[in-house]
C-alpha cells in the first residue's frame, strides 16, 4: 500500500467481468497520471486497485494546488508585430488579447528561422479540489472497456451500473455528481457478507475497514492470498496443485474475499484424457485441477469461492462439473468411433481461406514444402515418411468434437488420439508440437519430425498470407506473421537446419498466386525478424549488418558467423584486424564507385615493396585453407588464421601507398586487395564493421 495517501476515489459498481479489469487498472493509472501532470498537480505515487465491484483510485502526497509556473508563448514574427512607427499591429494585439498578456510581458528572440515576439505569462494556480471532479469525470467517461452499457434512465455508460462514488481529498469529501450519482465518504462491504454502506472518516483506514467487511481490495494481496490457500488446500488433499497463472489471474478478479473449497468428482470420469478434464475445469468453471503423488490426475479439484465454504457450495460445484464431464465423455466417445487417418478426407470440407482453399489443400502445400526442405537437407527417407504422415494427420483433430468444444486442445488431443490409434510416437508428438514455437521464448519442437512439420506450416502461413495480400503494415499484424517469421528463424537456427531459405521459397513458389514475385518480399520480411533475433542474442548491430548484408538466407550459417565474430571480437587483435579489412574494403569500394567496369590486372613482378610481397604471399599461400574453413563453417579456425596476418596487413598499410601515381602499380595493388577481399565476399560485408 502507498504511504501518505491523501486522495481516494472509489467507483462502486455491480459485478464487472473479470477480463475487463486488468486493462482498466492500467488505463485509469495512465489517465490519472497524465491529467495530473497536464494540470501541474504534483504527487508522489499513484495506485489503482480493483475487485469485481469497485475500482479504487489513490494518490500519495497530492498537492493542494497547482504548481506555480510561467509559460513562454510564441507570437508573430517581429517584422509582422509592429508597424513603421513601432506600434503593435493587429496580429500582435490579437496575440496579446488571446493570451491575456500586456506589452511589458513581451520580448523578441531569434529562433534560427527569424526573429519572433514571445510573451511570458504567469499561469493561474487553482486549488486541486476544484480540478479533481473534472479528472474523475474524464476517467469515468474514457476508460477503454471492451463494452459499455446504459442502465435505468441514465445516458451514462459503464460496463455495469455505477452505484456510488466515494471521493476524499485530505479526508474531506470532494463534491462530485454525475447523472444523479453523488459523491460521499461511504463505501460498501462484501455484497453478501457485509452488504451495507460504511463510512470512511480517514483514507488511511480504507483498506482495513474493507477487510473487516470481507473485501480484499488490493488485487495483488488478493492474488497472493488465493495462491497460498490453493497450495494449502492441495496439501490438505494430499495432492499437488497444477499451477495455472492464467486461471489464477482470472479468479483474482472474480472474488472480493476468496475462500478455497475442496471438491471431488466421480473417478469414472478419469477414463477421459486428463487434458480434456483440466480444460473443462479451467475454461468453463475456473476450477483448479490437482495431481496425485504419482502424477496422475486426481478426482479432487479446488474451487475459489467468493463466500465461506458450505456443504451447499461444495455440492453445487460438484454437480456442475459432473454435468460438464458427462458432455466431455460424450465428445470423447464420439471422437473415438473413427481413427484420425479415416477423418483426413473431412478436411476437404473445412475452409482455411477463401483464396487458399481448404485445410486439406493447406496440408498438401505443407507436404510439398517438407519435401523441398528434406531434399535440401538430405533428410533420411524413413524420417521423411514420418514427416509426411504427421503432416497428413496434424490438422485432423480440428474436426473432432473435443477441439470444437475446447479450441485450446488442438494438437494436444490429436496427439492422444494418434497414440491411441497406434501411430508412431514421433508422428503423434509432431501433431502437438508443430504449433510450436507459439511465441518468443516458447520451447522449440523436440524431434526432427516435429521441427519439419512446424517449419512447413509456418512457411505456408507466411507465403499463403502474402499471396492473398494479407501483409503486415505498420503495427497491424492480424495474422501474427511477424511471430511466424520469428519462429521460422528460430527453427532454422535451433534445429540446425542448414538450408538456403531462398532456394526453398523459389521451389515452392508455384504453389501460390504470383509466388515468384513474392519471394524477395518474403525474404526481406523474414530478414527483418532475423535482425531482431540476432540482436536479442547479444550481437552488436555492426556484426549483424556485416553478416546479413551479403545476400545469404542460410540463417543457421549467418547465426554461427555472427556468434563467432561476437565471441572472437573480445580478442583485441581480431577487432583491429576487422578494421584493417574494412580499410581494404573502403579503398577498393571507393575506387569501384568511380570505375565500376574498370578491369584490374596483377603481375607479381610489379610488387615492389617488401610489405606488399609479404601480403600477397600470406593470402595466396593460404587461399585453399581459407576456402576450406569457410566451407566447413570453421570460423574460429579462420579468424585465428587471419590474426596471424595482422602484422603483415598493418605493415602494408604503414609502408605502401595503394593509390600510386603510376597506374600499373596502383592497379596491381588494388587487384591484390580486391582479390584478398574476394575470399570473404560470401562471408562478411566488411564495410558494415564499426570502428567504434
Amino acid at each position: 500500500m502507498l504511504k501518505n495517501i491523501n486522495f481516494l476515489c472509489e467507483i462502486g459498481t455491480e459485478e464487472i467481468p473479470a477480463g475487463y479489469l486488468p486493462s482498466a487498472v492500467e488505463a485509469i493509472q495512465k489517465s490519472l497520471k497524465d491529467q495530473l501532470l497536464d494540470n501541474r498537480i504534483d504527487f508522489d505515487e499513484l495506485e489503482v486497485l480493483a475487485t469485481p465491484r469497485r475500482l479504487a483510485i489513490m494518490a500519495a502526497n497530492l498537492a493542494k494546488s497547482q504548481r506555480a509556473e510561467e509559460a513562454e508563448l510564441k507570437g508573430p514574427a517581429a517584422k509582422a508585430a509592429y508597424d513603421g512607427e513601432g506600434k503593435p499591429t493587429k496580429a500582435l494585439e490579437g496575440f496579446m488579447k488571446a493570451n491575456g498578456v500586456s506589452p511589458e510581458n513581451l520580448f523578441n528572440r531569434d529562433t534560427g528561422k527569424g526573429e519572433y515576439v514571445f510573451a511570458v505569462k504567469k499561469l493561474e494556480s487553482r486549488q486541486t479540489v476544484e480540478i479533481l471532479p473534472g479528472i474523475v469525470e474524464k476517467i469515468v467517461m474514457e476508460i477503454p472497456f471492451p463494452k459499455r452499457m446504459k442502465w435505468s434512465d441514465k445516458s451514462l455508460t459503464f460496463p455495469r451500473p455505477i452505484n456510488y462514488f466515494l471521493i476524499l481529498f485530505d479526508d474531506r469529501v470532494v463534491p462530485f455528481e454525475i447523472e444523479g450519482i453523488v459523491s460521499s465518504n461511504k463505501t460498501r462491504g462484501h455484497y453478501i457478507q457485509a452488504n451495507r454502506m460504511i463510512e470512511i472518516s480517514s483514507i488511511s483506514e480504507y483498506e482495513d475497514i474493507l477487510k473487516k467487511n470481507h473485501v480484499l481490495v488490493n488485487q495483488r494481496e488478493r492474488r497472493d492470498f488465493i495462491d497460498r490457500e490453493l497450495h494449502a488446500a492441495a496439501e490438505k488433499a494430499h495432492c499437488r496443485l497444477i499451477e495455472d497463472e492464467e486461471n489464477l489471474n482470472i479468479v483474482t478478479f472474480l472474488v472480493e474475499y476468496p475462500h478455497v473449497v475442496i471438491c471431488e468428482f466421480d473417478r469414472a470420469f478419469l477414463a477421459i484424457p486428463d487434458i480434456a478434464l483440466i480444460a473443462e475445469m479451467k475454461e468453463h468453471q475456473k476450477y483448479f485441477a490437482l495431481r496425485e503423488a504419482d502424477g496422475s490426475l486426481s478426482n479432487r479439484f479446488l474451487v475459489v469461492s467468493n463466500n465461506p465454504p458450505t456443504e451447499n457450495i461444495k455440492i453445487g460445484n460438484e454437480r456442475v462439473i459432473a454435468a460438464r464431464f458427462n458432455d466431455a465423455s460424450f465428445f470423447y466417445k464420439e471422437d473415438r468411433k473413427v481413427k484420425l487417418i479415416d477423418m483426413v478426407d473431412t478436411l476437404k470440407d473445412v475452409l482455411f481461406h477463401k483464396e487458399l482453399g481448404t485445410i486439406f489443400a493447406k496440408v498438401e502445400r505443407m507436404e510439398k514444402i517438407a519435401d523441398v526442405v528434406a531434399h535440401e537437407t538430405g533428410l533420411d527417407a524413413a524420417v521423411l515418411e514420418k514427416v509426411r504422415r504427421a503432416i497428413l494427420l496434424c490438422k485432423v483433430d480440428l474436426n473432432t468434437a473435443m477441439v470444437y468444444e475446447f479450441s485450446s486442445l488442438q494438437g494436444k488431443i490429436g496427439r492422444i488420439y494418434a497414440l491411441s490409434d497406434g501411430e508412431d510416437g514421433e508422428v503423434a508428438d509432431a501433431i502437438e508440437e508443430h504449433y510450436k514455437p507459439r511465441f518468443q521464448g516458447d520451447p522449440l519442437p523436440k524431434s526432427v519430425v516435429s521441427m519439419m512439420v512446424s517449419l512447413a506450416e509456418k512457411i505456408d502461413n507466411i507465403f499463403g498470407s502474402f499471396s492473398v495480400g494479407n501483409i503486415p503494415k505498420g503495427s497491424a499484424d492480424p495474422y501474427a506473421l511477424r511471430r511466424q517469421a520469428n519462429a521460422v528463424v528460430d527453427l532454422l537456427i535451433g534445429g540446425s537446419i542448414d538450408i538456403s531459405l531462398r532456394d526453398v521459397l523459389e521451389k515452392i513458389a508455384p504453389q501460390y498466386k504470383n509466388g515468384k514475385d513474392l519471394v524477395e518480399q518474403i525474404l526481406d520480411f523474414i530478414m527483418a525478424r532475423a535482425k531482431t533475433i540476432f540482436s536479442e542474442n547479444g550481437f552488436r548491430y555492426d556484426e549483424i549488418d556485416a553478416c546479413l548484408s551479403i545476400g545469404s538466407s542460410n540463417y543457421l550459417e549467418l547465426f554461427r558467423r555472427a556468434k563467432s565474430i561476437n565471441e572472437f571480437r573480445k580478442n583485441e587483435n581480431f577487432s583491429r584486424m576487422l578494421l584493417s579489412f574494412k580499410r581494404m574494403n573502403n579503398i577498393v569500394s571507393g575506387f569501384r564507385k568511380e570505375n565500376t567496369d574498370y578491369k584490374l590486372s596483377f603481375k607479381a613482378s610489379l610488387l615492389e615493396e617488401k610489405e606488399e610481397k609479404e601480403l600477397h604471399e600470406f593470402f595466396d599461400s593460404r587461399k585453399d585453407q581459407i576456402s576450406r574453413y569457410i566451407a566447413e563453417s570453421s570460423y574460429i579456425a579462420l579468424f585465428e588464421l587471419l590474426i596471424q596476418g595482422k602484422a603483415i596487413i598493418d605493415g602494408f598499410f604503414d609502408k605502401v601507398l595503394v593509390m600510386d601515381k603510376r597506374i600499373d602499380v596502383r592497379d596491381n595493388r588494388l587487384y591484390l586487395l580486391e582479390n584478398i577481399l574476394g575470399n570473404f565476399s560470401s562471408l562478411l560485408d566488411f564495410s558494415k564493421i564499426s570502428d567504434k
